[in-house]
């Protein structure tokens, strides 16, 4: 078995999986949105709830380190998104786009009572559209933002682009080993973030992805980050990441007001437990 293959099995099992519970919401357009959750326990907590958006097709695994550290002492909220292989669609016509992406989430925290002033929200590259429209469209105020590797549009292969338009799903199945290829040669640090992404690919359902590429793909949320306001938000960069540029993390960073940033280096140091000790300190 080779480094990378072994690498890829460590990314099948997740004991966060084990140990939360898992619900499906029902949102108002009649999809089924799957959700885990976890309480602190009594003597740790904290009373804050981490609530997790990850990025495209991400799995739990991917964030393992970093919410097993959280559940120490957050209660956890971890949202599967429309192109997730767990999202169950609508019987009835629905438009997957940015908005509903976003409306999903303000419906899942106004039905489990969340707190907002002791909400903190954690997305990463995708879902940084989710909670741009979150937060410039005022839905939710959480007490802290933090995005990881945040983007103003889906990052994906040029001509895929174009491609989820007019290409039927079983081509674009076909067309894994070039996502395979183009994300270990241009968008991965290192093998453990390749191992990731192998996972997600593993896991697609085009089907799924196709429905909400098509109405996000040329999506710009420019605007949408310059409204933020009244809500705190820090941008974590990763200056070895060639998926998530700091130059991008920057210039996201110069179009909201007040925004922070903090630059942990790596892709794998923003995916570890060492983001919640930041997280912990930006709540004191």
């Amino acid at each position: 078995m080779s480094k990378q293959d072994k690498l890829y099995d460590e990314y099948l099992v997740s004991e966060f999986e084990n140990v939360a519970r898992e619900q499906y919401f029902k949102t108002s357009d009649g999809a089924k949105i799957k959700i885990l959750t976890t309480k602190a326990p009594k003597k740790e907590a904290i009373g804050y709830t981490l609530m997790l958006i990850p990025g495209w097709g991400s799995v739990v695994p991917g964030w393992e380190q970093v919410i097993m550290e959280a559940v120490k002492d957050f209660d956890i909220l971890y949202i599967e998104s429309r192109e997730k292989g767990s999202f169950h669609p609508s019987k009835n016509k629905t438009v997957n786009d940015n908005n509903r992406l976003a409306l999903d989430v303000k419906e899942i925290v106004e039905h489990l009572k969340i707190d907002q002033d002791r909400l903190v929200t954690l997305t990463s590259s995708f879902s940084t559209l989710t909670i741009a429209n979150l937060l410039g469209t005022k839905k939710i105020k959480p007490i802290l933002n933090i995005l990881i590797g945040p983007v103003y549009q889906l990052n994906m292969p040029p001509t895929t682009r174009y491609l989820m338009h007019i290409v039927p799903n079983f081509v674009i199945n076909w067309t894994k080993p070039i996502w395979r290829w183009w994300l270990v040669k241009y968008k991965s640090e290192d093998p453990v973030q390749s191992a990731k992404y192998f996972r997600v690919l593993e896991e697609s359902d085009f089907k799924k992805w196709r429905a909400v590429a098509k109405r996000v793909c040329f999506t710009k949320v420019w605007d949408l980050y310059k409204q933020i306001e009244d809500t705190r938000v820090v941008i974590i960069g990763m200056e070895t990441d060639k998926m998530h540029t700091v130059e991008l993390a920057k210039s996201i960073l110069a179009v909201i007001p007040k925004a922070e940033y903090i630059d942990m280096k790596t892709n794998r140091a923003a995916h570890s437990g060492e983001l919640i000790e930041v997280i912990r300190k930006l709540l004191i």
